[in-house]
């Protein structure tokens, strides 16, 4: 398969610190960490850390952070020679303040919105494109050229050209400020208003399938007419930057081997979940054998361990803590504890969240929660306070096989 991934790589420079800082204060730091990342770069690497086989075309400056993104690519094996240099800018360069105590990140961002890629053509044609947002035109002029080309859209705020160019690809991966941008509406954290959200998303969402990462890292997605949600993974967040970036390459991986959406978002999930674990983007990116392991796909995709490669889960891992706040939907039973340094998934009846009152543009459902309501699925609806089947939609739990983690 050949496969475009358009985008703008930067360097991450990391800034650890104890503590958020105040106005005016002063830190002094022995360390920092430099990581080439943004959502492009960073999936362009992990695709051919899997095997895959990518070309990367982005702007970058005639400067020492081009070079490093091209050494970086060159130990990935990722094709650049579509790249190109804007010799009147820098390349984009974004400062993490990273709070060691939280793993929460403050971001500047340096990037000179006029330096844009001039070319569009390649000596091959796509069949696959990783879009990461940057590089509209660029977006457009594939899109115009290879009307049958899959591609995955990264939507990280919702102007009106970001939106626009959203409904043209056939995935659109969007964070929770561009869905409420997009819809002009604000999430509440109920069942009700999840299912509002991707309602008024369908209503003008074109021939894209959405999938919105929540604040939460929580993932709101729609299959077969029911929308769902599978609960984020608790884990020691080390540094919380690179959960979109490996999110979308993983989550393209799976698609590229056409894998069911359900089992594609929980492999996406999993490395996303495990790369919190490290400082960066691309120094973030898991082995596939950890995410096959820790997500329990291993068997039911049929993927073999890679020889002279004893995948190793990373350590600073905790199990997951299935006791959920149910103002965030997802009510989860207590389940037993998992051996230590694995990543936990919620039980196998509660991994993913369809909510059964769907919108009216999706398709029936075959299955209605009021009949022989499991147990599991019982107590979510319990905990909701016994919502009115007519004003609130009923919860039911998807029974998928999770795997055993």
């Amino acid at each position: 398969m050949e496969t475009i991934i358009i985008g703008k790589p930067a360097v991450n420079i990391y800034l650890p610190l104890q503590e958020f800082p105040t106005e005016g204060d002063i830190f002094l730091i022995k360390s920092k960490n430099e990581s080439v990342g943004n959502v492009g770069a960073t999936s362009a690497c992990l695709l051919a850390k899997w095997g895959m086989n990518v070309h990367f075309t982005g702007v970058a400056g005639n400067d020492a952070y081009a070079e490093k993104i091209k050494d970086t690519f060159k130990t990935f094996r990722v094709e650049s020679k579509f790249m190109e240099t804007d010799f009147e800018s820098s390349t984009a360069v974004n400062y993490h303040v990273l709070n060691t105590k939280t793993g929460v990140v403050t971001k500047v961002l340096y990037n000179d919105t006029e330096s844009v890629l001039k070319k569009f053509k390649y000596d091959f044609i796509p069949n696959f494109a990783i879009i990461d947002g940057t590089e509209l035109a660029g977006a457009h002029a594939l899109l115009n050229n290879n009307g049958s080309v899959k591609t995955v859209f990264y939507g990280r705020i919702g102007d009106k050209d970001s939106i626009a160019l959203s409904k043209r690809t056939t995935w659109s991966v969007v964070t929770e400020k561009f869905a409420e941008m997009m819809t002009k509406a604000e999430i509440d954290g109920s069942a009700e208003g999840y299912v509002n959200l991707y309602q008024k998303i369908v209503d003008t969402s074109g021939k894209s399938n959405y999938i919105v990462i929540l604040n939460s890292h929580k993932i709101l997605y729609c299959v077969d007419g029911k929308v769902k949600m599978l609960p984020e993974m608790k884990i020691n967040i080390v540094d919380s930057s690179s959960f979109d970036s490996i999110f979308i390459g993983a989550l393209s991986f799976a698609l590229m081997n056409e894998i069911a959406l359900d089992d594609a978002i929980k492999l996406a999930n999993t490395a996303a979940a495990i790369s919190l674990s490290k400082i960066g983007e691309v120094d973030a990116i898991p082995e596939i054998d950890d995410v096959l392991d820790n997500s329990g796909l291993r068997e039911k995709l049929g993927l073999a361990k890679k020889e002279n490669n004893s995948a190793k889960t990373p350590a600073a891992i905790e199990p997951l803590n299935p006791n959920v706040d149910v103002s965030s939907v997802n009510t989860l039973n207590q389940t037993p504890s998992e051996p230590e340094g694995m990543i936990a998934q919620p039980n196998t009846a509660d991994a993913n969240m369809a909510f059964n009152s769907t919108p009216n543009n999706f398709a029936p459902e075959t299955e209605m929660v009021n009949n022989q309501v499991p147990e599991t699925q019982q107590n979510v609806v319990n905990q909701f306070g016994n919502p009115n089947p007519v004003n609130m939609p009923n919860v039911e739990v998807n029974t998928t096989n999770q795997g055993n983690v």
